[in-house]
C-alpha cells in the first residue's frame, strides 16, 4: 500500500518510493537523509498539528506535516 509519511500509522515501516515537491523540499529532505529506495519508521505524530517524527538509518528525523505530505512510501505490512 502506497501512502504518504504523514499518512502512516504510528510504528509501521516502509519504502520511500518518491519524494514530490520543489527542487528546495527535495534537497532539505535529502539532507535529512530521506531519499527513494530508504526504509523509514514512522515514531510519532501530533493530532492536527506539529511535527511528524520517523527514524532513518538509526537517526530520528522530525519534519512539518507539509514536507511529510509530499514523501510517499510503500507501506510493509
Amino acid at each position: 500500500m502506497v501512502t504518504t509519511i504523514d499518512g502512516m500509522a504510528k510504528g509501521k515501516s516502509g519504502m520511500i518510493v518518491d519524494v514530490g515537491g520543489g527542487w528546495g523540499v527535495v534537497r532539505r529532505l535529502e539532507s535529512m537523509g530521506l531519499r527513494a529506495g530508504k526504509v523509514v519508521v514512522k515514531v510519532s505524530s501530533q493530532f492536527m498539528a506539529g511535527p511528524v517524527t520517523v527514524i532513518v538509518d538509526g537517526r530520528q528525523v522530525a519534519m512539518g506535516r507539509g514536507i511529510a505530505s509530499k514523501v510517499r512510501v510503500e507501506v510493509s505490512t
